[in-house]
């Protein structure tokens, strides 16, 4: 056999009907895994045969929040690659000398039935107890009832001949299915508009781009009999077939926007990092060898292996993204992590200033957007205070005038002579500094208080508690 068809051939098929969803990240990012582990080729086919729903806004988004993940591919609409068109909208004259290869051969043919005609004949097995599958009459249609139909305007549809027997195939994940295709009898393959299904659109464009595995979400568990038929009636070889469970919410229901954000970038946008979007998503559904639950993509690639992919379905905790956020937060890079929320807030922010306040909030935020929420005290005067403050208006005198006295603004001379005034006045040190930290930044929680007090200078904390009282 041909070692380049041999070789590894993985693709991801998007549909461009809405933003990159988590499962869909999550099935990319493990088809990407499997083809790097295997030295072998990651594609990106956008699959936009619903004409109704794909927009160019939405492929344009999908590929950008990949790119984002560092899920990059080798062959795509973009890079182009030695089987393009990688869009299949673009790829129906590909599939034309199938559907010839099939009607020539009599393994399909056109179905001119209406929809009422087939809605009548549901119900009539329906009312018989039979599954409702199509009675193949069309197969049966003479050239002259064919001429006429044509006569009529009325279009055809296209039916793969059903050979109504027991298909069985290996699914890397899930083992050994049997499926008996009598259950859905001869089925469309091509619309009575010309464009071809999913079925027979993915099959014919896995030949043609010689996909070696279809790794993919497990609402196409039930497209496998039908394309495995498809396969063996071109006389094709099928792709080995994966497919994964669907993320889940923690209330066990298919993750939804109920649930909140779906689409990576929305969680790209709320300040998550790309490592801690890889990190969790590897871990969904698959666990490492030595067991290891924090580690880098090029890791996770190293130690990949399908075999370990479980079929349960994987919980999606936004807790435990958190926990990983604020893990890659932490280690990152002091520099890199000033660039990543000057640019996060759009450099609305001075740098050197970001610079110097992280030190004081890097161990409390989880998400490049909470920075803000802790740190916006530093640029602007409290607008509104967390807590009542107007009965406290002498001891933050008293604090007003022995600050003034401290001539080396530091922290720790600022929280001594802050302590005096607690202790001179018999104020308890809890309830003094929280009057004093509200004051200061406006918030009951903060970034420590006399370090903040240091970074804001001794001028502006000063204008700050002269112009509460």
């Amino acid at each position: 056999m041909n070692k380049e068809i041999t070789k590894i051939r993985c693709r991801v098929a998007p549909s461009p009907t809405g933003k990159l969803h988590l499962g869909t990240a999550h099935t990319a990012l493990f088809n990407f895994l499997f083809a790097k582990h295997g030295k072998g080729t990651f594609i990106l086919r956008i699959d936009d045969t619903d004409k109704m729903r794909s927009r160019k806004e939405f492929e344009e988004e999908i590929v950008s929040s990949l790119k984002w993940l560092g899920i990059v591919w080798d062959e795509g609409p973009d890079v182009g690659g030695p089987y393009a068109p990688y869009v299949q909208s673009q790829r129906s004259s590909s599939y034309q000398k199938y559907l010839d290869k099939l009607l020539q051969e009599k393994k399909a043919y056109y179905c001119f039935c209406t929809k009422e005609e087939l809605e009548e004949e549901r119900k009539e097995m329906e009312t018989k107890k039979i599954p409702p599958v199509y009675s193949g009459k069309c197969l049966k249609r003479t050239n002259e009832e064919i001429s006429q139909f044509e006569k009529e305007g009325r279009k055809a549809a296209i039916r793969l001949v059903n050979p109504n027997k027991k298909v069985t195939f290996h699914d890397l994940i899930r083992g050994e299915i049997t499926v008996d295709s009598a259950l859905f009898g001869d089925f469309v393959i091509v619309r009575s508009d010309g464009t071809a299904l999913l079925a027979f659109a993915a099959a014919v464009d896995d030949i043609e781009m010689k996909i070696t595995h279809a790794i993919r979400g497990e609402d196409f568990l039930n497209l496998v009999p039908r394309q495995i038929l498809i396969y063996e009636a071109l006389e094709e070889k099928p792709t080995e077939f994966a497919h994964l469970s669907f993320l889940y919410a923690p209330d066990k229901t298919k993750l939804s926007k109920r649930h909140g954000a779906t689409s990576v970038s929305e969680y790209k946008e709320m300040g998550y990092l790309k490592e801690a979007m890889i990190n969790y998503l590897g871990i969904l559904g698959y666990s490492m060898s030595d067991g290891r639950e924090v580690f880098t993509l090029e890791e996770l690639i190293a130690d990949f292996d399908i075999s370990r992919v479980q079929k349960s379905a994987p919980v999606f905790d936004l807790n435990k993204l958190n926990w990983y956020n604020g893990y890659y937060i932490r280690k990152a890079q002091r520099s890199k992590l000033k660039d990543q929320i000057f640019n996060f807030f759009n450099k609305k922010y001075p740098e050197e200033k970001i610079e110097k306040i992280l030190p004081l909030v890097v161990e409390r935020i989880k998400t490049l957007k909470e920075f803000e929420m802790y740190a916006d005290f530093f640029f602007r005067m409290p607008a509104n205070y967390e807590i009542d403050l107007s009965a406290k208006k002498e001891i933050l005198g008293k604090t007003l005038e022995a600050l003034k006295t401290v001539s080396d603004w530091k922290a720790d001379i600022i929280g001594a002579k802050m302590q005096e005034v607690a202790t001179q006045n018999g104020v308890k040190n809890s309830e003094y500094f929280m009057t004093v930290r509200v004051t200061v930044t406006g918030k009951k929680i903060s970034p420590p208080l006399n370090e903040s007090m240091e970074l804001l200078g001794k001028e502006e904390v000063l204008s700050r508690i002269k112009s509460l009282i």
